[in-house]
């Protein structure tokens, strides 16, 4: 409840409509809730007693007014982990017929705590672990992707697009991928939380200029799944190589050829369109170095011209990406 400012909460015999009226009067804020104003430290219990302080130094009527229409005045909670990448808590909510927590029912929630804080690292462990199963799919097929939580936070990096990063362009500060240029990470924070939010599939396309070329960016939601906690990918970005970085294309014609790395390069180059006077200027050599190394291409790879090189090139490309 609350958008992204509680990816997960789950309530027992909760009456419908009861969530849309806390978001609306937005009971997720210290100033309106005076159940998150009195929270303390993970492992502190707080209950009506702490209620009652709160309310007495500043209530607020709005609270007030929602928990008595919902019947949910009392109650205890403590908070079970708070930290950067997530916060649970466990709460009992009593109606008015239950009336106020009593010391025995503020023990047994107390008593709880340790087994749901058991329960959480379980839930979270698995929910890594299946981000890194997905990354490890997309790296055996040489995809160039970034893995993000429910709250937009990096959790996984393929080494595709380890290769695509770099400080001036795109990079991944505290937890989050950036764009250098100011304009453009406000594009990419929107589309990366309106893919968040709606959790649809289509994917939302954002061109970068790199040094070596323009760099698509596309961001897509990942279907949604029940029961998370928010560490489950829940969105894709994907980088398409620029103009001049072969990337796995390189490493694959130099398989299919035969070829050493740089050679592969060569002809990956080639086969992106660029001439030999660039292919030169990106690999810092001269024009005659790249001339003599493609003598030797069309010896192993037992071929005349570039134009056959080129065909040869794309067509074992095309084969890979499939």
């Amino acid at each position: 409840m609350g958008e992204s400012h509680t990816l997960f909460n789950w309530v027992t015999d909760i009456q419908e409509g009861y969530v849309e009226d806390f978001l609306a009067i937005g009971g997720h804020r210290p100033d309106v809730n005076y159940r998150v104003a009195a929270s303390r430290r993970p492992g502190e219990l707080v209950w009506e007693h702490h209620y009652d302080e709160v309310r007495a130094a500043a209530g607020n009527d709005i609270y007030i007014d929602h928990v008595q229409r919902w019947d949910a005045e009392h109650g205890a909670q403590l908070v079970l982990a708070d930290n950067p990448d997530a916060f649970f808590g466990l709460a009992a909510l009593h109606s008015a017929s239950d009336g106020r927590t009593t010391e025995g029912q503020r023990s047994a929630l107390l008593a709880a705590a340790p087994h749901v804080m058991a329960a959480i690292r379980l839930q979270g462990a698995m929910e890594h672990q299946g981000a890194e199963l997905l990354r490890g799919s997309l790296d055996a097929m040489r995809t160039a992707a970034i893995l993000l939580d429910a709250g937009g936070r990096v959790r996984s990096v393929t080494e595709a697009a380890e290769q695509l990063l770099a400080p001036d362009t795109l990079h991944i500060r505290a937890g989050s991928i950036r764009a250098a240029r100011p304009d453009l990470d406000r594009a990419l924070q929107m589309r990366i939380g309106l893919a968040l939010a709606s959790r649809q599939a289509m994917p939302s396309e954002l061109w970068l200029q790199s040094p070596q070329g323009p760099m698509l960016i596309e961001i897509c939601a990942l279907p949604r799944q029940d029961w998370n906690f928010g560490f489950a990918p829940s969105a894709i970005v994907t980088l398409k190589a620029p103009l001049g970085f072969t990337g796995g294309q390189g490493a694959r014609l130099s398989s299919a050829l035969q070829l050493t790395r740089a050679e592969g390069e060569i002809v990956a180059l080639l086969a992106q369109g660029h001439s030999r006077q660039e292919i030169a200027l990106l690999r810092s050599v001269s024009a005659q170095t790249v001339s003599s190394q493609l003598r030797t291409i069309f010896q192993k790879a037992g071929v005349n011209r570039e134009a056959e090189l080129v065909s040869i090139a794309r067509a074992v490309i095309e084969m890979g990406s499939r």
